[in-house]
């Protein structure tokens, strides 16, 4: 039909294009070009209605550090729901870090400044439907023709000044007076002003009183004192309810979080609940996933996904999808059972391809009744980081000691393996061999390169194959009066105190280095038996403690690894062209130590594997040592 003088649009699309034509057409808020030292990191984003589900906005909080979400725009849902603006309490959601419970914005508002709960990255997304514990709709190709979009500011604030916080908002304000998003955080930024002023104001005016009363004292100005301890009593009590103000207030804030917790616990129960009433009896499969832990990260491009899948009336169908996509397992979408022989009981193991960043892994399973369970883990894929440093020591030709056949092939197999195993940076990794490893360039290796290198988010890795030996020391702390020392390529066994590396020193130098994980790996002993990697001493006969492990330790996120015991032999075997202890270090750090087939070698599975072929190989004279923890898990290599 010929419709001229006029555009012809069909209802259904005028609906559908509504949202793009009026509140999500808005411009983002413009930021000024120099930002001020109380904004630390700025982002902004759109996040749009076919795409729901939580996005990272790569902004890390620390744990309470005071942060701003603005929000504007609106999204077409349906005909019941044609404008929802952020302010509704319940589309757009932040999440921080691991925590698995999602928190909506409430109470009307589209613009918060609030403290983070505990440390993370901040997640950001839309809700649409039913969600899981992470924020994540549970069909999200039920959404694809939701329209519109939110436009989002998050401001990461240096500081907890809310004087300066509020005053940066209200000049924002002063550029966008019709931003909603804008005037509840500026209220909200107002409210948290109020109370750090009237602190600041108090306890200003307590520490003034204080001294007016220290003056006064010794004088006859009773009626004057009294007066002033009059007020300071006033001002303390007035100090004291506004901390209560400022409890009250970041007590509703954890209620909010505690809800938010408590909705999507009640929500996956009602979800069972009802399953279990439209199944009757019947229930859907039990999915367990063994391998890899949810929230998890790694530096692996595979992984592989074991677990186990149960149900009593036996498994049709098991189907694995990576980002909403289904994995390639040998079959066409996924793992298919033949019909006349459904088992109760199914191993899951696959190998998944992961792409850079966050991962998300669904496993469905399928029974023969049509009952269906989900499982989803999310597992975070980081390129193998460039911020590892690395030092590397090995010393055979001591001018002043017996030779040792093999350390200085130990270093060059634990060097390559960082250097192409691991694919570290060769900028990023110090060799040190035979005459390279004097006592002044080890120092300035470890107690000057890394130390000015390394940050407290990297890992260092320090490794030393060549002699140690002990020395009679009063002042040691050890309990056995005994220093212990690594020698370094020129030691003189009679002046080891100006020749040699005392571990009272690398204990200092350990302290130096700012990274929170760095893990002290020692093919070398301290008896002073024949055969070893050790200098004999005769006149001591001494027990040797190993309490100058814990000394090394003693820092936050240190590991130390050592070949033996404090009073055994770090053997080395020509056969084996290594030390014992290295030569099964490296065996298991290609891959024979991965018990859980992760894909990755953490510092414990890497002990557990030399701590069991070490004494095997020596025959029980040799038993390698862990000492020292990290928080989480510290991944020491991987496996391609």
């Amino acid at each position: 039909m010929k419709r001229s003088g006029y555009l012809w649009i069909p209802f259904f699309m005028l609906i559908l294009l509504l949202p793009l034509l009026t509140g999500c057409s808005r411009k983002a808020l413009k930021m000024p070009d120099v930002l001020p030292p109380i904004v630390k990191q700025y982002k902004h984003m759109t996040l749009h209605g076919t795409n729901p589900g939580m996005k990272d906005t790569g902004i890390y909080l620390s744990s309470a550090q005071p942060y701003t979400i603005l929000a504007t725009g609106s999204i077409y849902m349906n005909s019941e729901y044609p404008d929802v603006k952020p302010s509704d309490g319940w589309p757009l959601m932040s999440r921080v870090g691991k925590n698995i419970y999602f928190r909506p914005l409430s109470g009307g508002v589209s613009g918060t400044v609030t403290r983070a709960a505990h440390a993370g990255n901040l997640y950001l997304g839309i809700r649409r439907g039913s969600v899981d514990r992470y924020g994540e709709p549970y069909h999200p190709h039920y959404y694809q023709y939701s329209t519109g979009s939110f436009s989002v500011v998050i401001i990461a604030w240096a500081s907890d000044d809310y004087v300066q916080i509020a005053h940066f908002l209200e000049q924002m304000k002063k550029r966008d007076p019709e931003n909603r998003a804008l005037s509840d955080a500026l209220w909200q930024a107002n409210h948290y002003k109020g109370i750090f002023v009237a602190q600041a104001k108090a306890s200003q005016e307590i520490e003034e009183t204080k001294q007016e009363l220290r003056e006064l004292k010794g004088t006859q100005e009773q009626e004057k004192t009294a007066l002033l301890e009059e007020k300071l009593a006033k001002l303390t009590e007035t100090l004291a309810e506004l901390e209560e103000t400022k409890r009250q207030f970041e007590e509703e804030k954890k209620k909010a979080d505690l809800l938010a917790k408590e909705l999507a616990e009640k929500d996956e129960r009602e979800k069972e609940l009802i399953a279990r009433i439209e199944h009757g009896a019947k229930t859907p499969p039990v999915i367990v996933i063994g391998s890899p832990k949810d929230a998890s990260t790694v530096e692996v491009s595979t992984l592989t996904l074991s677990g186990v899948v149960e149900d009593d009336l036996g498994i049709a169908r098991i189907e694995i999808l990576l980002n909403g996509k289904p994995v390639e397992t040998g079959m066409a979408r996924g793992i298919a059972v033949e019909r006349e022989a459904y088992p109760r009981r199914l191993d899951l193991r696959t190998r998944v391809p992961l792409a850079p960043g966050q991962n998300r892994i669904g496993i469905r399973a399928v029974d023969s009744d049509g009952l269906s369970a989900e499982k989803i883990i999310t597992v975070h894929k980081r390129e193998i980081r460039k911020n590892v440093w690395a030092v590397v020591i090995g010393i055979d030709a001591y001018p002043n000691i017996r030779q040792l056949g093999c350390a200085v092939n130990d270093a060059r197999g634990f060097y390559r393996h960082l250097l192409h195993h691991n694919r570290i940076p060769a900028d990023n990794l110090t060799l040190l061999v035979n005459q390279e490893a004097t006592l002044t360039a080890i120092r300035s290796a470890l107690g000057t390169h890394l130390k000015n290198k390394a940050g407290s988010e990297d890992m260092v890795v320090i490794y030393f194959a060549g002699h140690g030996a002990t020395e009679r020391d009063a002042m040691s702390p050890d309990g056995d009066g005994l220093e212990k020392y690594l020698l370094p390529y020129g030691a003189n066994p009679e002046d080891l105190y100006a020749s040699a590396l005392p571990m009272r020193e690398i204990s200092h130098i350990f302290n130096r280095i700012r990274s929170e994980r760095l893990i002290f790996i020692v093919d070398s002993c301290y008896s002073g038996a024949s055969g070893g990697r050790t200098v004999s001493l005769t006149e001591i006969r001494a027990t040797i403690s190993d309490a100058f492990l814990d000394r090394v330790t003693g820092g936050k996120g240190r590991i130390i690894l050592t070949a033996s015991s404090a009073n055994e032999v770090s053997c080395e075997k020509e056969e084996l062209r290594h030390g014992v202890f290295t030569y099964f270090l490296l065996e298991g750090l290609r891959g024979k130590a991965d018990a859980d087939q992760d894909g990755q070698i953490t510092v414990d599975e890497a002990y557990a594997y030399v701590a069991q072929k070490v004494p095997q190989a020596t025959g029980q004279e040799q038993h390698p040592v862990r000492k020292g923890s990290v928080e989480g898990r510290f991944v020491l290599s991987v496996v391609e």
